[in-house]
């Protein structure tokens, strides 16, 4: 326990002391010659990172500060203000060859409940763990192969407007080429290993795993950055029950792909995303587990497969914006069908949760096919003080079944009959840098739903938050 306690102790203290510096390097030995082809490299470790702090108000139509269109999260009264926050630590290690390795921390992340004891995060097993751990071998300039656990993002790498594959975790295997201007990623991945996963005896015998293989390739034409991915996720597990009856195995195969763009004409702006999924794989980048959940419908235990649909899935966005001064103007026009469901982080305040989750309210794409439009106004008030305006109007076209893979009814008297049938969102995020790396954000918003049962009160909710935000 004291070697424990005392390695803690020396790593809050590292992270403590890089939080006065941008990093942190310790000089490796000495280098040698770089290899033909390679770029000259200076070995060492470089240790940087972030930390955030949230404080927030739910109102009483929130439930479970998640979405109002889920069970017994309406009419509960359960408004409060609560807090969380989080340190993240970034290291990465350089070999005199240019090889490198890469981890990131993360410590506390959790609620604030029990506040003389320290929180765990869900897993129930540490406050502090790993959740990025790879290494990277550059065989020329052109070539870089990266192999463990990492993060994937492919897209128009805009801050608040990641679509459909934001970063998702990825255990596998993925390549960096670079032509000139055109970056190229094929990559393989292990969604599910099969006798780590223990499904049944056949899937541990038969090594039937799920995987994942594609490739990214994106390009730089002068102001603008043009890409797209296509992939497919093969799936051998075997459907059985893993001992009960409320435990099943899903499979979930098919592919995916996506095309997208991103740059500036003088004053004008566009970004832009187009993305389809198979029907078996609908929401798998939803950051939620491959399995069931179970529910009530009235005396009934049911199951809900997370992933997956009855058709083939298509979302798309167009974000047209243009400068004024200190003022940009947008609108944000997009629409999910088939089941398709965006990256969870994307949307505004109240709608997705692209400035935080802890407010939002519903998440785009949820219980059916959603058409949205967003006028988005931002404008520069000083060089330290940003605000940005949303008024957001979405139809929703509810599924017959609650899903996306259909299981449950949607509609009616059952416990699941909370889709949404329109709503409204008038929502501000006022950002304000303390200083240089330092930020502190206000959001508010209030979101007026209107759901397709009519038993329900279409009563509205409100949020409002402020996060800290500082990088090191």
């Amino acid at each position: 326990m004291k070697k424990i306690l005392v390695a803690g102790a020396a790593l809050m203290l590292v992270s403590g002391s890089a939080a006065t510096v941008h990093a942190v390097h310790f000089p490796a030995a000495e280098q040698a010659a770089p290899a033909p082809g390679k770029t000259e490299v200076k070995p060492g470790v470089v240790l940087n990172g972030d930390a955030r702090v949230r404080l927030w108000y739910a109102d009483d139509n929130y439930g479970d500060f998640g979405n109002i269109t889920t069970t017994n999260n309406r009419n509960n009264d359960s408004s409060q203000v609560n807090m969380d926050s989080r340190v993240r630590l970034n290291m990465t290690g350089t070999a005199a060859g240019g090889a490198y390795a890469k981890a990131r921390i993360r410590m506390y992340e959790s609620l604030m409940g029990d506040i003389d004891n320290d929180p765990t995060p869900p897993d129930g097993n540490s406050n502090i763990w790993v959740d990025i751990a790879h290494v990277g071998i550059p065989f020329s300039d052109q070539f870089t192969l990266e192999l463990g656990k990492y993060r994937s993002t492919y897209g128009p790498m805009s801050v608040t407007h990641n679509f459909f594959y934001d970063d998702v975790h990825s255990t596998g295997g993925r390549g960096i080429m670079k032509f000139g201007g055109v970056t190229v990623n094929p990559f393989i991945e292990w969604m599910e290993e099969s006798q780590n996963y223990a499904a049944s005896n056949l899937n541990r015998i038969e090594d039937n795993d799920a995987m994942r293989y594609g490739v990214h390739v994106k390009g730089k034409i002068q102001n603008w950055t043009v890409g797209g991915m296509v992939g497919y996720q093969a799936d051998e597990r075997r459907e059985d029950y893993l001992g009960t009856s409320t435990n099943r195995n899903y499979q979930n195969e098919g592919f995916f792909g996506s095309l997208y763009t991103n740059g500036r004409a003088g004053a004008f702006g566009l970004i832009a995303e187009l993305a389809v999924t198979d029907s078996g794989i609908n929401n798998f980048n939803a950051w939620e587990n491959d399995s069931d959940v179970t529910y009530q419908i009235g005396a009934v235990n049911s199951e809900i497969d997370r992933i997956g649909s009855d058709d083939v899935g298509f979302g798309g966005y167009v974000f047209p914006n243009f400068q004024i001064d200190k003022l940009n103007i947008g609108l944000n026009l997009g629409f999910t069908d088939g089941g398709f469901t965006p990256d969870r982080a994307f949307g505004f305040v109240m709608m997705g949760s692209s400035d935080n989750s802890r407010i939002s309210a519903v998440r785009i794409g949820d219980t059916g096919d959603w058409m949205w439009g967003g006028l988005v106004a931002e404008y520069s008030i000083s060089e330290a003080l940003k605000l940005t305006g949303n008024l957001v109007y979405a139809e929703v076209d509810a599924w017959d079944s609650r899903g996306p893979a259909g299981d449950g009814p949607n509609t009616g008297s059952g416990a699941t009959a909370y889709a949404l049938d329109s709503a409204w969102e008038a929502s501000a995020v006022l950002q304000y840098t303390i200083s240089k790396g330092a930020d502190v954000f206000f959001s508010a918003g209030y979101l007026a739903p209107e759901f397709e049962n009519a038993a329900l009160e279409d009563d509205g909710v409100f949020g409002a938050l402020t996060r800290f935000e500082l990088k090191f």
